[in-house]
């Protein structure tokens, strides 16, 4: 069965894995406006999705960009009883969340330091042959790249692929 809407490729490859496995448990880290997360509750048998966002703007992220994003998150899911926001920054949100993720999806801030710490700090709760991944890795985005790059080289991973704007690792 071909997945519904428009999904991204870390998470059609996901799909294409774990389209039949029930019970599935994960993050969204960078919620905004719930999109991504509506395409996520739509093609996966999801026990809980977590969403994580603080909705504040902060520096090379205007407010504008921000305005009405919780509100329109909340109106275009409420009718999913299989998720739960969670309104803190990804660092502060990790003891609300269990551990043995199937997946993280990380689209939060995209500056070098926060996109590192997200994926130390959240990668150690994901099952073995869970998927970590996220959006907009490429040159726009030079933070997003060099973290994804140097968690793989120090960590010596090599099950991690690439697509376009999307990266995904497979924790091994």
């Amino acid at each position: 069965m071909e997945p519904k809407g428009d999904i991204r490729p870390m998470m059609r490859r996901f799909y294409n894995e774990y389209d039949k496995k029930e019970d599935i448990v994960g993050v969204e880290i960078g919620t905004q406006r719930g999109i991504n997360a509506l395409n996520i509750l739509e093609n996966f048998n999801i026990k809980m999705l977590y969403l994580i966002d603080s909705y504040f703007s902060y520096d090379g992220y205007p407010e504008s960009l921000l305005e009405n994003s919780y509100d329109a998150a909340k109106k275009r899911l409420e009718s999913y009883n299989n998720k739960t926001f969670i309104i803190k920054k990804s660092e502060d949100a990790l003891q609300d969340v269990p551990d043995k993720l199937d997946f993280i999806y990380i689209d939060g801030n995209h500056e070098y330091e926060y996109v590192k710490k997200d994926i130390q700090l959240w990668y150690p709760k994901i099952v073995d042959g869970g998927y970590i991944g996220g959006h907009d890795f490429n040159m726009n985005f030079p933070g997003v790249v060099k973290a994804v790059r140097e968690f793989v080289r120090k960590n010596n991973i090599t099950n991690r692929w690439y697509h376009h704007n999307d990266w995904l690792i497979i924790k091994e």
